[in-house]
C-alpha cells in the first residue's frame, strides 16, 4: 500500500507499507521533519526502526526516550548537519503489524468529504466521486472544487485506490462566514489524497540500512 496527503503543495504525510503472507512487514512514514522506517522480519521477531529527525533539540528528546525504553536498543546514531538518524531495535511480544493502522489514517482522511456513486465498468468495483458542499464537523466547513475518484471493492467496500482533491474553507457555517474566511485568512486550503492498495502476493527484502549484525 502507498499513500500521500498533500496540503497546499506540501506533503503532510507519505506512506509505503508491505505485509507478506508469512507475517513479515515493513513501512516507511514521511512527515515534516521526521522520516520513520520500520521492519519486522518475522511475526514474533524484533522490530527494527530507522528514524531521521530534523532539528537537534527534537533529536535529543527522542534519544532520551530511546535510551530510557527498557525494551529498546540503540544500534547506531549518525549526524549530518541538523539531521540525526537513529537505528533502534525493540523486542515486542505482540505479533501486531503497524501497516494496517497507517492505512486506516489515509482511508479515514477520505471521509472529510461525502461521495456520489458513479458508473463502473466492472461489477467487482464501486466508484465514488467526492462532492462539493457544506459539511458539519466540530465546526462547519465547506468543500469546493472537489474532483477525482475512489475505487472500492463492491462486496466489502474496502478502498482499493483513490486520487481525490478539494479545497477546504473552515470555519464556514454561513455564506458570510465563508466569504470572511476567504478574505481575511489563508482559506481555502487545497488538499490532495492519493492511495493505492495491491492485494496480491509480495516479497519483502531486508532494508539496506540494517547492518549485517543488527538482525538475524
Amino acid at each position: 500500500a502507498t499513500g500521500r496527503i498533500v496540503v497546499d503543495g506540501e506533503v503532510r504525510l507519505a506512506f509505503e507499507g508491505v505485509v507478506t503472507a508469512d507475517g513479515a512487514w515493513y513501512q516507511q512514514v514521511v512527515e515534516p521533519n521526521v522520516t520513520s522506517e520500520e521492519y519486522r522480519p518475522s511475526p514474533n521477531g524484533s522490530v527494527y526502526r530507522r528514524l531521521t529527525i530534523a532539528g537537534r533539540d527534537r533529536a535529543e528528546r527522542l534519544r532520551e526516550q530511546i535510551t530510557e525504553d527498557g525494551d529498546g536498543r540503540l544500534h547506531r546514531e549518525a549526524r549530518n548537519g541538523d539531521r540525526v538518524t537513529f537505528v533502534v531495535e525493540r523486542n515486542t511480544p505482540s505479533d501486531t503489524e503497524r501497516v494496517s493502522g497507517t492505512v486506516s489514517v489515509f482511508v479515514n482522511s477520505l471521509f472529510v468529504a461525502g461521495y456520489e456513486r458513479e458508473e463502473s465498468a466492472s461489477s467487482a468495483v464501486t466508484v465514488y466521486a467526492p462532492r462539493s458542499r457544506w459539511y458539519d464537523g466540530q465546526k462547519t466547513y465547506r468543500i469546493t472544487g472537489a474532483s477525482g475518484e475512489v475505487y472500492a471493492n463492491a462486496d466489502t467496500r474496502a478502498v482499493r485506490s483513490a486520487n481525490v482533491s478539494w479545497k477546504v474553507t473552515a470555519p464556514a457555517g454561513t455564506l458570510a462566514e465563508y466569504e470572511l474566511a476567504r478574505l481575511t485568512g489563508d482559506d481555502p486550503t487545497t488538499h490532495r489524497i492519493t492511495f493505492e492498495f495491491d492485494p496480491g502476493n509480495t516479497t519483502l527484502e531486508r532494508p539496506s540500512w540494517l547492518g549485517e549484525t543488527d538482525s538475524k
